[in-house]
């Protein structure tokens, strides 16, 4: 392949997570690499000027072809250029041959004194093997030491923990303030007896469910949980619950996925694709292929400083450069059925004076019947004909209309379309809050 086609491939790789394959004139692997965004990290390659003499310079020179394997996350991408590097033993891939090099995520009991008694808080952490004691409780080898410590960092996330060692946990005791993970909410700085011995080793014990992988009774808990904090009108509670659940949902890699995608490197691709026919055969409003679906959530406090959000996908993939954000103007208290009304008012308008601003062939609100009437009302007003459909959260049913009467679909979870939806619908309510929060720090500090 010319230097000029391999450069034209590069540019049109898609925005995606993934793994990139580098081929030499033989045709034989070279490297395989991970990425967040694969267009950006493999057109880093040919942008930098590397020093003389160095492995990637050497690299670069002998790369003819390029190919890539989409995946869902991060954390995916990880796995499955593991899973590659063992199957092709790239020659440019630093092979990790000596297990004593390989990360174990360590639970180790340890004493440590508060009000002049010795408590067990255990701590958690990675280490090699020949840092290991008999007595620890160690999962692993990890031979990516990238996955071990991204498990252990999305963990905390979700579940704090402590993993300082005796000297710092009594210097923080000395100074009275716990260290940057317990000002962030990653540790329960028991240093300071903000946890109970109980309720510390309760956390612990889901942490070890977790890496046994019984990923079920932690998940099944928690919505327990959040139902009885739904049925107490414990609102903010609930919703903190559900984004854990997420959270654990995530981290809870289907690794038999992963090998599928290993075999069939265009499984993402027919999932997309099966997303995209799936809403053509849910939604009779929908009477055309959804190139385009642009999804629209409102966030504000008591109708102050309230923001709109427009996220955007494009042939099934979250195009972020297609986002956009509004700040809403003509409604100061608590109204989003009119705060959606304004922002499409808005929003279709653009389409009448700009042509950058293109018709989507699917529209889908946060929200129930109500945002869906405010919608609809809004595409009739403005002789616009767009099909629309909203997500009630609550149970996550998609919900369209048609005259008066409203029809709910009730998809499955695994159900592809579903998955676009949420995805679509998470991305709008995190980049609604997102301009939410920079809009009432403005204002605190004018």
């Amino acid at each position: 392949m010319s230097s000029a086609k391999l450069q034209e491939k590069v540019n049109n790789l898609p925005m995606v997570p993934g793994v990139y394959k580098f081929f030499d004139q033989e045709g034989t692997v070279i490297y395989v690499g991970k990425a967040k965004n694969l267009r950006n990290r493999v057109k880093s390659y040919f942008r930098v000027k590397f020093d003389e003499d160095t492995k990637t310079k050497a690299l670069v020179e002998n790369i003819v072809d390029v190919e890539f394997i989409e995946v869902s996350t991060e954390l995916e991408a990880l796995i499955l250029e593991e899973k590659l590097v063992k199957k092709f033993q790239p020659r440019y891939n630093i092979l990790l041959k000596d297990d004593k090099s390989f990360l174990y995520i360590v639970l180790r009991s340890e004493k440590v004194k508060i009000g002049g008694n010795e408590v067990d808080y255990p701590v958690v952490f990675s280490a090699r093997k020949t840092d290991l004691q008999k007595s620890d409780l160690y999962y692993g080898p990890y031979p990516r030491s990238e996955v071990a410590k991204y498990v252990l960092r999305s963990l905390r996330k979700i579940i704090p923990f402590r993993d300082c060692s005796k000297s710092k946990f009594r210097n923080y005791q000395k100074i009275g303030q716990p260290c940057l993970y317990g000002h962030i909410g990653l540790c329960q700085a028991p240093c300071l007896g903000k946890v109970s011995k109980i309720d510390y080793l309760r956390d612990l014990s889901k942490i070890k469910r977790f890496l046994d992988g019984n990923f079920k009774k932690i998940i099944d808990d928690i919505i327990k949980n959040m139902k009885d904090a739904s049925k107490n009108e414990e609102f903010e509670k609930a919703a903190k619950l559900r984004d854990i659940i997420k959270k654990f949902e995530y981290l809870t890699i289907n690794t038999s996925k992963i090998d599928s995608i290993a075999e069939n490197p265009l499984l993402i691709e027919d999932m997309i694709a099966a997303s995209l026919d799936n809403l053509l055969n849910y939604f009779p409003v929908l009477k055309e292929y959804p190139e385009r679906i642009e999804c629209y959530d409102i966030s504000n406090t008591s109708g102050k400083e309230a923001t709109a959000s427009m996220t955007v996908a494009i042939n099934g993939r979250l195009t972020n450069r297609e986002y956009r954000r509004f700040k809403i103007k003509f409604k100061d208290s608590p109204d989003d059925f009119e705060m959606m009304r304004e922002v499409l008012r808005r929003r279709f308008k653009r389409s009448l004076i700009d042509d950058a601003w293109k018709l989507p062939n699917l529209i889908v609100l946060d929200g129930g019947k109500g945002q869906l009437s405010a919608g609809t009302s809004v595409l009739k007003e403005m002789g616009i004909d767009v099909a629309m459909i909203s997500i009630a959260k609550k149970e996550e049913i998609l919900i369209y209309s048609r005259g008066d009467d409203f029809f709910e679909v009730k998809l499955p979870k695994t159900d592809e379309s579903l998955k676009l939806i949420q995805r679509l619908r998470d991305e709008a309510h995190r980049f609604a809050k997102k301009y939410h929060h920079e809009l009432r720090i403005k204002k605190l500090l004018s």
